[in-house]
Parts: C-alpha cells; sequence; structure tokens
C-alpha cells in the first residue's frame, strides 16, 4: 500500500473525528442513588434493601455513569408525594456536587419485613421532575441469584432513560 500526499492527512483528520466520537460515547452522566425503606419496622436495615443499593451501584456503573449514594433511610409509611420530602437533603446535596440525575428506590415492606413491592423513581436535578418510575413487584425466588438477577433487569430499565 502505497501513501500519497494526501494520504497522512486523511489518515489523521479520519483519527482525530474517531477519537472524539469515541470520548464523547464515553462519558457517562452524574447520578446520585438514595434507598428509603417503609412500612414494618424492624431492627437494622434489611439486606434485601442493601442488594437493591448495590445493584442499582452496580447496573449504573457498568453503563458508563459515574454514580454515588446517599445512606439508606427508614420512613414509617410510604411517602404520599412522588418526591419524598426527607429526601430533600440528599438531593440537594447531588445537585450540589455536580449530579445530573437522582434516583430514589423506595422499599415498601408487609409483615414479617418482606418487601412488596419498590418503585424506583429517576428525577433530573435540573428541575426535580420525575422522569420515570419503575414499579418492581416483589415475588418470592428460587435463589438470591435469581432475586438479583430480577433487581438488575428493573434497574436497566431505568437506567436506559438516563442520557
Amino acid at each position: 500500500m502505497e501513501w500519497g500526499a494526501d494520504m497522512p492527512k486523511k489518515y489523521i483528520i479520519f483519527t482525530l473525528l474517531f477519537s472524539v466520537f469515541i470520548l464523547q460515547a464515553s462519558f457517562g452522566a452524574a447520578v446520585s442513588c438514595l434507598v428509603i425503606e417503609t412500612g414494618a419496622s424492624g431492627g437494622s436495615k434489611s439486606q434485601y434493601s442493601a442488594m437493591w443499593e448495590n445493584s442499582m451501584m452496580d447496573v449504573l456503573f457498568d453503563n458508563g455513569h459515574i454514580v454515588s449514594n446517599a445512606p439508606r433511610m427508614r420512613l414509617d409509611r410510604k411517602p404520599a408525594a412522588s418526591f419524598p420530602p426527607e429526601a430533600e437533603k440528599d438531593y440537594q446535596e447531588a445537585r450540589i456536587n455536580g449530579m445530573e440525575y437522582f434516583v430514589i428506590a423506595i422499599i415498601e415492606q408487609g409483615s414479617g419485613g418482606v418487601a412488596q413491592t419498590v418503585s424506583l423513581r429517576l428525577f433530573s436535578t435540573d428541575s426535580q421532575k420525575m422522569i420515570n418510575e419503575q414499579v418492581y413487584a416483589y415475588s418470592a425466588p428460587k435463589s438470591a441469584r435469581e432475586e438479583n438477577e430480577n433487581i438488575k433487569k428493573a434497574v436497566s430499565l431505568i437506567a436506559a432513560q438516563i442520557k
């Protein structure tokens, strides 16, 4: 293959354009996560909540996003508003720290501390407007591995809404 006078110039231009495209595609959004347990009160925070928190962080990170989290919190009952007022402090902290999105997982526990449903809510930190909500109904899995896979699928639906 012979290199003409224009070949190095074309090669350099192609390489620069390709590099810009790759770099642009490799940067993800900055996302902060918060897990809220509601319902039946128990002593310590549940392992189920920890599984949701870890799965959210894993899925979002695997999708190329910068991820942080706020400490899990427990409420006596499910918040009536789409954006729980109890999450305001964590939301403001995420916004101040440059996060673009705020994800809240509200885990509703029934009697015996067993989860009933999980509401995943995605908010923009620009306007506190809810972008999307997914509700995951708990069904007894065959194993912890199966439940973890189900959780990751549910979180992936929210992750797909982040641009």
